[in-house]
């Protein structure tokens, strides 16, 4: 239990991107999924990767702690694959298999233009409500999308990932003008202890990435964390 007595919620982290991942977490011991989305021929794709231009090929760097790049990869460096975009999965068919099931944590990895990102905010907006997740979903990211979102759905909780200095000074200048904002995503070597106060202070919720480690993961507990993302579903299952 964390300081307010209560069990951090425990987060699959990028178990929505494949859709062999989305039934294990659906079957397993945690409180959200996570997925990263990316905006492109006005729809909403659910993966972690880059595009290759318009070829139908991915790209990314090896995740640490499991193996989600899946079938249709091939190493290219020593820690980069490139992968077929085969049977892409779309933000819809995600919403539909985990609704009632369990709640969303949705990372925004595209940090389109202005007016794009006003359109893809819209859609992701549209697409949450219409399958009836906008109020078990939270928004996340470290690109300026996610003011778009604030400003076009003012009703879906958004939270700003934070892993640098400068991006934690920006959020505090945010937090002083918008005092409605109700938690952040932070890096776990970024909780420290005055860190720590300073959210409680302000009635943040907060949610650390990614936390591998049952150490690490106590560390975080003691500090009053409220949410864990992490690769391992059995410490998720020990919190």
């Amino acid at each position: 239990m964390n300081r307010g007595g209560r069990r951090p919620l425990r987060i699959a982290h990028a178990f929505g991107n494949r859709r062999d991942r989305i039934e294990a977490a659906i079957a397993a011991d945690v409180d959200f999924i996570e997925a990263d989305l990316w905006f492109r021929a006005g729809d909403i794709w659910v993966r972690h990767e880059r595009r290759l231009c318009f070829l139908p090929l991915l790209y990314d760097r090896k995740p640490r702690g499991m193996n989600s790049f899946g079938p249709w990869s091939l190493t290219v460096f020593p820690h980069h694959y490139i992968r077929l975009d085969v049977r892409p999965l779309r933000l819809a068919e995600l919403l539909k298999a985990t609704r009632g099931k369990r709640r969303l944590l949705l990372d925004l990895k595209d940090g389109p233009p202005p007016e794009r990102a006003r359109g893809y905010a819209g859609a992701l907006s549209r697409l949450l409500r219409e399958a009836g997740c906008a109020g078990s979903s939270i928004v996340c990211g470290q690109t300026d999308v996610l003011d778009s979102v604030r400003d076009v759905a003012p009703e879906l909780d958004v939270r700003y990932s934070i892993e640098r200095p400068r991006q934690w000074e920006a959020f505090l200048l945010r937090l002083d003008a918008d005092p409605a904002l109700r938690g952040v995503c932070l890096h776990h070597k970024f909780l420290t202890e005055p860190v720590a106060r300073l959210v409680e202070e302000r009635s943040l919720e907060v949610f650390c990435w990614t936390v591998d480690e049952g150490e690490e993961a106590q560390r975080l507990v003691a500090l009053g964390v409220d949410g864990i993302i992490s690769n391992e579903l059995t410490l998720l299952a020990q919190l």
